[in-house]
């Protein structure tokens, strides 16, 4: 397949996009632009209803290109919000690189996805390579929860493969298998009393959630799974025994299997803990009680090995000099939740590097290459 993607205009364009500012529901801005150099590309745009079921300024684009070759749509990906701080990002090309002046964070996490997509589709159609449809769909709220994913609206999609572009690893690194993820909510109830004239009618819910986690198995539990409490409050005062103690962690595992026995086992530690416990106090039997409330955050990814798209993304590599890895991931991205839909994309690499920190950069090599394979990927799908 010859031809050549156009390196000064992507960087141009990414250049452009990083300076707009597109927190987590604040989207509106890069939406406008995006739907408007969409349409200019000829393509049909649509935008769901996911800003106002999450409370955010738009919802998530779905573009349609047609294609110009049989073959089943396929999809492109990347999702348009940023962490912060994000304000007055001032992207710096110098040295093979774009980073931004110190000062804030760059954006290639995720921009760089929405500038690799819109070259390829411009690069298939001014080189005439023929393709199929393709369905690109720009989400809003990743950085929080996944959001945009969860409340997308896919039934205006026909895609059951594709590409999603967020990932920092080596370029070679392919993303087939992503973690499902538990988010606890966690309330431990004692009894106030006054620490000084009568500790002994109270019950610590401090000292009863220190020994519930004393006895969790977490961090890295085994290859596939981890766990972590990340939040703790409680506690009223130095003179009163705590009666409420609110928690929240989170249990991942690549083995939906693997990821219930580990919740499961948390929720098991604080009930042994709330059990060993009684206060007889004033004639009443006192005892702690805890509620324990979990939410799905998102379901795992897996692309198996037989994936008609691997075998495209490996084909796209031999012809850049480059082996394909199938990589694994810690975190979720937009693909666990469209996997959990049954859109199978595995997730490329960009260039973006040390992404959610001031020091982020984008790789223009990785970023010119990504942009490459992904033109053959798309020349390529007769799905």
């Amino acid at each position: 397949m010859d031809f050549r993607i156009n390196e000064k205009r992507m960087v141009q364009l990414f250049c452009d996009l990083a300076r707009i500012t597109s927190l987590s529901g604040k989207e509106g801005a890069i939406a406008r632009r995006l739907s408007i150099l969409l349409k200019f590309m000829g393509a049909e745009v649509h935008m769901d209803d996911a800003g106002k079921k999450t409370g955010g300024e738009t919802g998530n684009l779905i573009a349609r290109f047609p294609g110009s070759a049989p073959g089943a749509p396929f999809l492109l990906s990347a999702h348009m919000d940023t962490v912060g701080p994000a304000e007055n990002v001032r992207p710096q090309v110098s040295g093979g690189r774009v980073a931004s002046d110190g000062n804030s964070i760059l954006g290639a996490d995720c921009k760089a996805g929405i500038a690799i997509i819109l070259e390829v589709i411009k690069t298939l159609e001014e080189n005439k390579i023929p393709h199929p449809p393709i369905e690109a769909v720009f989400t809003i709220s990743e950085e929080i929860a996944l959001l945009g994913a969860k409340f997308l609206d896919y039934s205006r999609l026909r895609s059951r493969c594709g590409l999603i572009f967020d990932n920092e690893q080596p370029l070679e690194n392919v993303i087939t298998s992503a973690p499902a993820a538990d988010k606890m909510e966690i309330k431990v109830y004692g009894a106030a009393a006054h620490s000084g004239a009568s500790p002994e009618k109270g019950i610590s819910a401090i000292k009863v959630v220190s020994d519930a986690i004393s006895g969790m198995k977490l961090g890295r539990i085994d290859a596939q799974t981890t766990a972590n409490i990340g939040f703790i409050s409680g506690g009223n005062a130095i003179n009163i025994i705590p009666p409420l103690v609110e928690l929240s962690g989170e249990a991942r595992s690549h083995d939906p299997a693997r990821l219930k026995k580990q919740t499961r086992h948390m929720e098991d530690c604080l009930r042994k803990a709330v059990k060993k416990i009684k206060v007889r106090a004033d004639g009443k039997l006192l005892i702690p009680r805890y509620e324990f409330h979990v939410e799905r955050k998102f379901p795992n990814l897996r692309i198996e090995k037989n994936n008609p798209v691997l075998a495209l993304i490996a084909a796209a590599m031999r012809e850049e000099g480059l082996t394909m890895k199938p990589s694994a991931s810690g975190g979720g991205t937009d693909g666990n939740i469209m996997y959990g839909h049954g859109i199978k994309a595995p997730i490329l690499s960009t260039g973006m590097r040390d992404v959610h920190t001031t020091h982020e950069y984008l790789d223009l090599k990785d970023f010119f290459a990504c942009a490459r394979l992904a033109v053959r990927i798309v020349g390529a799908a007769r799905l």
